[in-house]
């Protein structure tokens, strides 16, 4: 009996916890990603991302390399939630774009960036390199 209840307190405290609007954890134990796929290399969808996070308000942290096809993008949400992007070159001309933020929804915040980055994205390819 008492088990039981020691174990649902527990769990209401982690989730009490996890959901807290600074927690940097509830990313990435966020079940959905979103994600989409952008035709262009790491670096230009790095750079749309950070620009993309700006533009909607989000503040960006950090932005780390993970390994040569990888890049992660932390940072906070203008309501406090935390923003992990995680981005993965998957050939020349191919990025993944995934994006977890707070620890359920925000769909809507997800799409004002994948909104902007595909501008971002655009113009950078569309703009002949000098």
């Amino acid at each position: 009996m008492r088990k039981p209840l020691l174990f649902a307190t527990a769990f209401i405290f982690l989730i009490l916890t996890l959901a807290g609007c600074s927690s940097t954890l509830a990313p990435k134990l966020n079940p959905i990603p979103y994600y989409t796929y952008y035709p262009a290399s790491l670096p230009i969808v790095t750079n749309a991302a950070e620009r993309a996070m700006a533009k909607v308000g989000m503040r960006v942290t950090a932005t780390k390399s993970i390994d040569p096809q990888t890049t992660e993008i932390q940072g906070f949400t203008a309501s406090g939630d935390a923003v992990l992007i995680t981005l993965h070159q998957l050939g020349a001309s191919v990025t993944k774009f995934e994006a977890r933020i707070g620890l359920v929804g925000h769909l809507r915040e997800v799409q004002e960036v994948e909104h902007w980055m595909g501008q971002y994205v655009g113009q950078a390819i569309a703009t002949p390199n000098s």
